[in-house]
């Protein structure tokens, strides 16, 4: 089975946030640890994922939300081989964060997807978009889902993994995920 590796974002993704249900749901899979997480920093973050993306022998999915999915194109440029999928969880706008658009590369040509909501304070879903044509990945609209973290009542999010297993069957060695779990 390939390696899933879970990029939070600002703050760590706390203990209701989907990713950290998921962790519990799935222990086998990596998250990305080791961060200073209040401080976002493309370079410093990116970094990190890299350095998970050439511990493992196989490409990695990757599942990532808000900063954390900057960081992971980020990443995911720099070793386009070691990266099986991308989902992309309510991005977060790179101009929060004084990222110019020609500072952020364009991933590699795995299957993924970005999922993004209409009054997200992070990113706008025009800004979402753009970038998504700029990633040349589909976008899922999630409609009005704030952040789509725990704050916007998205604790376990059945949604959000049915979605990824959609996409893991695009894989060829696609991870085993209950959509209802």
């Amino acid at each position: 089975m390939q390696p899933v590796l879970l990029v939070p974002g600002l703050h760590n993704s706390g203990p209701q946030h989907w990713q950290t249900l998921w962790h519990r749901d799935y222990p086998h899979w990596q998250r990305v640890t080791g961060q200073r997480w209040e401080r976002a920093e493309l370079d410093s973050w990116s970094e990190r994922v890299a350095s998970w993306l050439r511990a493992n022998t196989e490409p990695v999915h990757i599942v990532a939300h808000s900063f954390g999915t900057l960081a992971s194109i980020a990443a995911a440029a720099r070793h386009p081989e070691r990266v099986a999928s991308l989902f992309l969880v309510a991005p977060a706008d790179p101009a929060h964060f004084a990222i110019a658009d020609r500072q952020l590369p364009l991933p590699p040509d795995v299957p993924g997807l970005v999922v993004a909501s209409r009054n997200d304070p992070w990113m706008s879903l025009e800004r979402a978009d753009y970038w998504r044509r700029q990633w040349r990945l589909p976008l899922f609209d999630a409609g009005d889902a704030g952040h789509l973290n725990a704050e916007s009542g998205h604790g376990a999010w059945p949604q959000g993994r049915a979605l990824l297993a959609e996409l893991w069957q695009q894989s060829a060695n696609w991870p085993a995920i209950q959509a209802s779990a």
